[in-house]
């Protein structure tokens, strides 16, 4: 086997090495101090330097990216059981290419390239995931950072790693105890506190988090044993405004016919209790060089309580809202009503309680057996996740709909740009003789829950051989992967009404609870109480509609066959040492949705499903170019990948009826037979390495995808829908809005990263550093479909992060900047439905100082402050849609707060 010489020493920087470290000269001028303790004669003594911490992160994530035969981005734990960051999303969010969306406060999903995290796949240890969002893409904070040892995301792929996305595939890794040096424990615990304090009366603003790891080996080495548990019980502590919908208002007198009011908004005060206890273990045997088995389990529990409280108004409820003392502004050739006085405004106080809990579980048995130049693989797996949900929302004002009840001097402003609008009411919130339990905005209802409920299981079988060989060919492998997912979506609706027909009630003093302060909005406070006991006390439940159920219910089954081949390649192209692979992975689905038929109220199960086969081929080749161009490397990539469809798009269930005009059916819903996304990729990247822990690399990527999946028009036959109306139709073949494979489009792009030493420019910045990445993509893809204008989910054109650090003397220092641009992102919208929101560009900081004690009775332990989102930047959106003259108005406008945290670390 032929392996690329090692690189020695430190060289000479080349200009574009000296130009990314001079981004940051001033942090470098300062080192000089910090190196005085250096001698000569203390140089001398020292045979070996044993480099640990943060620096010992990036040489290990360095070696893997160098080594690996694909294109790949690697993270590692700085020691057992201590990620760099605070979740293992943002830990992933830093490497080139990927970038974090914010969900209430904290990264949860991850975009690769431009694509929605749909588009990705997640492993660990090598093996599938299920995940507990509504359809594919993981959530990563269910995984506790202090459990996993490192992460590695592949940008090409490999054919021998099973369960890959089209965008890339993020592995992640716990420690495998037999190839640790010898028995660790570490203990780490931190207080946290959130800078936005206590909004809600009964959610404290304060939390911490705690973990243990233990690893040994036994039986002369033979048996290694590797357990952590990790427990999190963290606040969150949201400020929000959000705007509704902005309209054509009629009501502002001669000569602003033109201008565009704000029809409603809300204020809100949100509080969180997160609580997550994770567990992983490993059990791993070796008895001796040509066996290995290892045992893996995870689990995680992941609770959430939310408490919101806040004031919402409604100025197109019914026409006898009027305004006085209008201000106007212009956005963008638009005239807006940013400011006046509502007259006749009803408004509406928000008292909300949700729940959810979450279960993952994951357990996999490896098998590796050599013998002589054979080496073979089995591996069984199980993952399950579980998600349940509440969500329940209740409403009070100074009466129910149109009862005259108003507030008629309810003075605002509202800002054209970014920052929170000020409202000035005229009447008390919090008074509790004012403010009655009523259908204020005269929805229909007093009260509404919604239960989600997601089951997601997936059960799998490697098998695989291996051979060594000799020549131009290294090894060739090949295997079978059989797996079943199943997943299932359900959500009861239910309505509730006030007691004694619905007659406004006033809530009693025992259910009364410290009013919730608005005053970052200019309201001083609203009425809150216990929501759950004003539920009990005050509404009866109404049956669950079933209406719903035809988008809510469904289960989507997978059945997954793959062989696949491999040559991995380690020659010479003349005098280019060349290494890589070659390979094939064919690709048989066999898929299955069952759902609900909802015509006129009446329900009927239905089902459907679809097989195909897909044959992706990949190629990752790596040249050698150190005797031609001061040691570079060359890499290419190119692959055809897929990526399976939202499940929730798969669904079969489908509402509709026959028009009375028409005669004929129509309805809209799911597609059982849709097929995947699928892409042909091309990657080409330039990478230099100095020394361990310093390189620079720049890619270039290119994704055509043959498909999009969007809404369309599509033929269905209606034969043997329930069809309660007395209207005949003239056939039983319709129309069915739903998704279907169309045409699709490419997205393209270029990543440039580094990671460099202060010491390699001048000795005395030896221990100062800078990892910095910076990508750019664009996509000519309409996700809508042919002739619409909205942008490529998940995709922001420009994403950089970059960190300063020091590390030495056992000080560390940390500071760390995260940015991407604007983008379209999918959230969870009204009622925990998917939809969509224009997100504006963020830049968030972060920092963390330490000290390690290195040495004395103490050595081991170290103490580290880190405040998470240092800048408090603000979540942003804008209206999905814009106004004729091609402007845009704000929508939301919210803050977390920043997250302090101390803590200690024990490491034995």
């Amino acid at each position: 086997m032929r392996h690329f010489p090692p690189r020695q020493g430190l060289p000479r920087l080349t200009p574009l090495a000296a130009a990314l470290l001079g981004c940051c000269p001033l942090l470098f001028a300062s080192a000089a101090h910090a190196q005085q303790a250096d001698t000569p004669a203390a140089d001398s003594a020292i045979q070996s330097v044993v480099v640990t911490g943060m620096r010992r992160s990036i040489e290990n994530s360095i070696a893997i990216k160098r080594d690996a035969d694909s294109i790949v981005e690697a993270v590692t734990a700085e020691d057992i059981g201590k990620l760099p960051d605070m979740s293992i999303a943002e830990s992933i969010a830093r490497l080139a290419g990927l970038t974090a969306q914010r969900v209430e406060g904290r990264a949860q999903v991850i975009s690769i390239r431009g694509l929605a995290p749909d588009f990705s796949g997640t492993l660990l240890n090598g093996r599938e995931q299920v995940s507990t969002s509504n359809n594919r893409g993981a959530e990563y904070d269910q995984y506790p950072s202090e459990l996993i040892n490192g992460v590695t995301v592949y940008k090409t792929p490999d054919v021998s790693l099973m369960g890959q996305g089209l965008s890339g595939t993020v592995d992640l890794q716990t420690v495998r105890p037999l190839d640790m040096p010898g028995r660790t424990i570490a203990l780490n615990a931190r207080a946290e506190k959130n800078s936005n304090g206590k909004l809600n009366t009964g959610v404290s603003d304060r939390g911490g988090r705690f973990s243990v790891s233990y690893v040994d080996q036994f039986m002369d080495r033979k048996l290694g044993v590797a357990v952590g548990f990790a427990h999190l019980d963290a606040p969150g502590q949201q400020k929000e405004y959000k705007s509704w919908w902005w309209g054509a208002d009629n009501n502002l007198g001669p000569g602003n016919a033109d201008v565009v009011a704000l029809k409603g908004a809300e204020v809100t005060a949100t509080s969180r209790e997160m609580v997550r206890d994770g567990l992983m273990a490993v059990l791993e045997y070796r008895p001796d060089k040509n066996y290995r088995t290892a045992l893996d389990l995870y689990y995680s529990e992941f609770d959430q309580k939310t408490t919101m409280r806040g004031a919402m108004w409604n100025s197109h409820q019914w026409s006898n809202i009027a305004y006085r003392d209008p201000v106007i502004d212009t956005i963008g050739g638009t005239r807006l009503l940013t400011g006046g006085v509502l007259v006749n405004l009803e408004p509406i106080i928000r008292n909300d309680y949700n729940t959810r809990k979450d279960k993952l579980a994951a357990f996999g048995w490896n098998n590796k057996y050599k013998l002589d130049r054979w080496s073979f693989e089995g591996d069984l797996s199980y993952s399950s996740a579980k998600r349940r949900e509440q969500v329940l929302e209740t409403y009070a004002g100074l009466g129910p709909a149109k009862s005259g009840l108003t507030d008629n001097n309810f003075r605002f402003r509202i800002p054209v740009g970014a920052g929170l609008p000020v409202f000035t009411p005229s009447v008390d919130f919090t008074d509790a003789g004012l403010m009655r339990l009523a259908d204020v905005a005269d929805w229909g209802k007093d009260a509404d829950m919604h239960r989600p409920v997601v089951e997601d299981k997936l059960g799998a079988l490697k098998l695989g051989a291996k051979r060594e060989l000799d020549g131009l060919w290294r090894s060739v492998e090949g295997g079978l992967y059989l797996s079943k997912r199943e997943k299932e979506h359900a959500d009861t609706n239910n309505y509730w009404f006030l007691k004694n027909g619905r007659a406004p009630a006033q809530v009693s003093s025992d259910l009364l609870r410290p009013s919730t302060s608005l005053a970052f909005s200019g309201i001083p406070a609203v009425m809150a109480y216990d929501v759950m006991g004003v539920l009990a006390k005050y509404y009866d439940q109404q049956p669950a509609r079933p209406d719903d159920q035809a988008l809510q219910d469904w289960g989507v089954t997978e059945k997954t066959a793959t062989g696949y081949a491999k040559l991995s390649i380690d020659t010479e192209l003349g005098p280019v040492p060349l290494r890589g692979n070659v390979g094939m992975q064919v690709v048989h689905v066999n898929q299955e949705s069952r759902g609900v038929a909802v015509v006129g109220g009446q329900l009927k199960d239905i089902n459907g499903g679809a097989s195909y086969t897909d044959y992706l081929p990949s190629t990752n080749l790596i040249f050698d170019l150190g005797r031609w161009s001061d040691a570079w490397t060359l890499r290419f990539g190119a692959a055809k990948t897929l990526a399976r469809p939202q499940m929730s798009d798969m669904r079969a269930g489908v509402s509709g009826g026959v028009s009375g005009t028409t005669f004929e059916w129509s309805g809209s819903g799911g597609n059982p037979r849709l097929e995947p996304w699928r892409a042909n990729s091309y990657d080409l990247s330039m990478e230099k390495y100095f020394g361990k822990r310093s390189y620079i690399a720049g890619a270039y990527f290119y994704k055509k995808l043959k498909t999009y999946i969007y809404n369309q028009q599509t033929a269905h036959d209606f034969t043997g829908f329930p069809n309660p109306s007395t209207v005949e139709p003239i056939s039983n073949i319709g129309t069915l809005n739903r998704p279907a494979n169309g045409n699709g489009g490419m997205v393209r792009g270029v990543e440039l990263s580094g990671s460099l030493e202060g010491g390699m420019l001048w000795d005395p910045l030896d221990g100062f550093g800078l990892i910095a990445s910076v990508s750019g993509t664009e996509s000519s893809i309409h996700p809508n479909g042919p002739g619409t204008k909205e942008k490529l989910p998940g995709l922001s054109g420009v994403v950089r992060n970059i960190t300063l650090y020091y590390e030495k003397y056992g000080f560390s220092t940390r500071v760390s900047q995260r940015y991407r641009s604007a983008y379209r992102g999918e959230v969870t919208g009204l009622f925990a439905q998917r939809s969509f929101s224009e997100i504006l560009a963020e830049k968030q900081i972060d920092f963390q100082v330490g000290y390690a004690i290195e040495s004395g009775p103490y050595k081991g332990l170290s103490i580290l402050l880190q405040v998470n989102n240092l800048n408090n930047e603000p979540y942003q959106t804008r209206q999905g849609d814009p106004f004729a003259s091609g402007a845009y108005a704000p929508e939301r406008y919210t803050t977390y707060g920043r997250q302090m945290l101390l803590g200690l670390n024990y490491k034995l």
